[in-house]
Formats: structure tokens, sequence, C-alpha cells
């Protein structure tokens, strides 16, 4: 279908006439009505004309147009024109309501336009958009989703979404372009400075680069978008159902017509992200790479070209910095530059972090190794073997079982400090093989005597005969 069979031939005839700046104006209130209100009154329209171009009506002209001398007598008159106007190339519609008010209807492809004026107007760059998670999301949640429905409406909204992201990316490459012509013409430093900062810095990098490294990366998320697309493009039953409700759903006219557009989808959307980073990121970084080298090398031959006051400090300053202690530079531009030399303390003037010294070879020390005590040796062992060894555990344990096979912690009738440590020494015996006894902790604690044990089992492990 050609374009004028679409829109009307005339739609954009006003703005090609003297009074273009004006008629644009006029657009941009009547998209304002559009958004706000859902019924637009033409007296609605009528007034925001009035309240929101009075000065650009008053100092309209009008020649060659079709004005009436009444419509050109005042404000009010002019307001009308311009809806008259308007109505007639295509721009919108009028239609009589049941209270038999005039109202104002925009035609599809009107409110299109009106909305691409207004964005290119705004001209504020796109924020918060998530192509990239927005198409991870929606896959994973029909993945999790039993219906086959929500999986088909997924894969299509997966699809529009990375259309979207490439159309981001191409928009993002052509604008560094853009910026590349922008500052060719450019001859003062500040004026380069303010593009890179203000306007390349916030409206590029900050609106769309930085969040496609961090918020919605394709490397993060390209994977399971991957892994969704490849599972259901595998299942066969899954896209037989699938294909049903696209039919139902009036996506295509035959079964088989669904089902190859829904592989399209899936196979064009696993390609993009295979290539998205190669023939897109990696080019759109480039791309800035090289548009920084630049802004950098501009500002720094405006800066050695400027013979002025201000080229001729920059360089004596840097002569300076370069030497802190350069007494006779500052005796020789003295008469010229009252200069003075000034300090500062800060937080790193009064500490020096200590430098470790080199380390140097010293006589070896030589380590005497003391005899061991013969008598604690003795003793220890003594104790070992007698007092606190096996044999007298065994017989601890023994005491306490007597002619009962198992023993509780209230049986054990801790007194003092030896029956205590035998309670713990049997608990570390019991994981012998060759003990004959065997404890089982059981829960909580037992005290007795101001002496805290666990609550345990004790159990003889041979019975008795």
């Amino acid at each position: 279908m050609k374009f004028f069979e679409v829109v009307p031939s005339d739609l954009f005839s006003p703005l090609a006439s003297p009074n273009r700046a004006l008629y644009a104006d006029a657009l941009d209130v009547l998209y304002t009505a559009y958004r706000e209100n859902l019924k637009i009154p033409e007296d609605t329209l009528y007034s925001m004309l009035r309240s929101k171009l009075e000065q650009q009506l008053a100092d309209a002209t009008f020649e060659g147009e079709d004005i009436d001398v009444e419509e050109l007598r005042d404000i009010s008159g002019r307001a009308r024109f311009l809806i008259r106007k308007l109505c007639s190339k295509g721009w919108f519609e009028k239609e009589r309501g049941d209270d038999f008010e005039e109202y104002i209807t925009v035609p599809g492809y009107s409110s299109r336009i009106l909305e691409l004026f207004h964005q290119l107007r705004d001209d504020s760059p796109i924020r918060g958009y998530s192509y990239v998670f927005g198409t991870y999301s929606t896959l994973k949640v029909a993945h999790e989703s039993g219906s086959v429905y929500d999986k088909m409406a997924a894969i299509y909204g997966a699809y529009d979404n990375t259309q979207a992201l490439i159309n981001l990316l191409q928009m993002v490459y052509h604008n560094v372009r853009h910026y590349f012509q922008m500052q060719i013409e450019m001859q003062d430093v500040n004026e380069v400075l303010a593009s890179h900062f203000n306007n390349f810095g916030q409206k590029v990098v900050e609106a769309y680069i930085r969040p496609l490294k961090i918020k919605d990366s394709v490397p993060k998320y390209r994977v399971p978008i991957q892994s969704v697309l490849k599972n259901w493009a595998e299942d066969d039953d899954l896209l037989l159902a699938m294909a049903n409700a696209a039919l139902q759903d009036k996506r295509g006219e035959t079964l088989d017509s669904c089902r190859a557009d829904l592989l399209r989808k899936i196979f064009w959307i696993d390609e993009r992200y295979d290539n998205i980073e190669h023939d897109y990121l990696d080019e759109i970084d480039a791309q800035v790479r090289r548009y920084t080298r630049a802004a950098t090398q501009k500002v720094e031959n405006l800066t050695n070209r400027d013979q002025n006051v201000r080229g001729n400090l920059n360089v004596l300053l840097t002569a300076l910095s370069r030497n802190h202690r350069a007494s006779d530079l500052v005796d020789q531009i003295q008469p010229v530059f009252q200069l003075y030399e000034q300090s500062y303390l800060s937080e790193k003037s009064l500490w020096y972090r200590k430098r470790p010294g080199k380390r140097t070879k010293a006589a070896p020390v030589i380590i005497q190794e003391t005899p061991p005590d013969a008598d604690a040796a003795a003793q220890a062992a003594q104790l070992l073997r007698s007092e606190y060894g096996r044999a007298a555990i065994a017989a601890y344990v023994q005491g306490w079982l007597g002619d009962s096979d198992v023993r509780y912690s209230k049986d054990l009738k801790i007194q003092d400090d030896k029956s205590y440590i035998m309670s713990l020494l049997a608990v570390l015996a019991s994981g012998d093989p060759t003990a004959k006894h065997q404890i089982r902790e059981l829960d909580g604690t037992f005290s007795e005597n101001g002496y805290s044990i666990p609550q345990m089992q004790i159990i003889r492990k041979e019975k008795k005969k």
C-alpha cells in the first residue's frame, strides 16, 4: 500500500506554509489534548489553543491563507481558523455527540505522527527500557506456566522486544556518528566539553550504553533465553499446541503457517542473541572509543592553538606543575604575573607509610633443646596407666553398670572431680572397638552436685551370663 493511500495528500501542507512554526505548535497542543482526554470537545481544544499559543496567534500574519476577515480580527477567530485548517487537511475529524456537542476524533495515522512529532520536540532520551530483561522474564514465566497460550504469546512478545532492542542499538550507533559531525563544526573548547559531558554523556552513555552494560545486559540473560527457546523448538507436541493457540488467536491462516511462523521467530531470536554482541555491542563500543578519542584530541588541539592570555597561562602553569622548585621560572614571570606559592595540609601530610628495609643475612641462631623432665614424664605415665588408664576407666564403668545392662546419667552419682573426669573419659573410650561398653548421647544435660554432663545412655556390649 502506498503512503498517500493511508494518509491524506494534503496532510503536511500546513507544515510547508510560512506559518509552519505556528502549525507545529498547534499540532503539539492537539497531541496534548489527545493524551489528556478520551473525548475531546471542540471547545476544549479551542481553549487550549488560545491559552498556549496566544502570543504566536497575535504575531502571525496568515498571508496567503484562506482566512476570513472576521477570523483574522482577533485571537479567538485565529484559533477557530487553526481548528478549521487542521481539520480540513485531515489531522483530525469532527463528530457530533449525543449531547449535540462537537467532538474531536484523531485517526490512527494522525496519532502516530503526532507521537513522533512530540518525541522529536521533546528530545529526551529513553530511560527505564528493559528489552533484554523483559524477554527473559516473559519466557521464564511462560516456561514455568502450564498454559500453552502463555508460551505462544511469550514467543511473540520476545520477538517484539528483540526487534525493539535491535532498533535501539541501531539508533545509538547512528547517534554517536551524529555527535562526530557536530564535533567537527565546533571551534570552542567549552563548547566541545559541554557537548561531550552534557549532551553525549547524558543522552547517550547514561541513557543507553550504561543500561546495556549493567541492567539490561545481553551476556547476562542470553543463555537462559536461548535455553528456553531451544527447549520449546525441540518439543513437537508443544509446537503443535502453540500453533493451535496462535491459529485461534488469528495470528495465521492455517495451522502449518502458524507453526512455521513460531519456528521462524524462535530461530530469529536465537540467531540475534548469538550475534548481537559482535555485530552491535562491540561496534557501538568501538564507535564510542573513537568519539572519545576524537573529543580529547579536539580539546588538546584547541587548547594548544589558543594564543591568548588563557593559552599562555596554560603553558606556564603546565611548566610549573612539572617542577615544584622552579624558582628561576618564577623569577622570570614575577614582573608580569603576581604568582605566589601556596601549600596545604592533607591527610597524608603528617604521616608517611613506613617502607620496610632491605633484609640482610644474619648469623644463624642456635636453638638449644632442653631435655625433657624425666620425673614429670614418669608421673604422667603413671597417672595414665593407673588412675586414669584404660583399665581404670573400664573398672569405673563396670561399677556404674553393676548387674544392669543399661544405665543413664542420673545413675552415675557424680560427686567429685574424679567421677566427673571419669564420665568424660568413658565417653571418649566408648569409641574404642575393644571397649566393653557403648554410650548413646541423648538430648539435654544432667546436673548434679555442681557438675553438668550430657544426658546419655550407657549400654553393656556383652550381656552378663
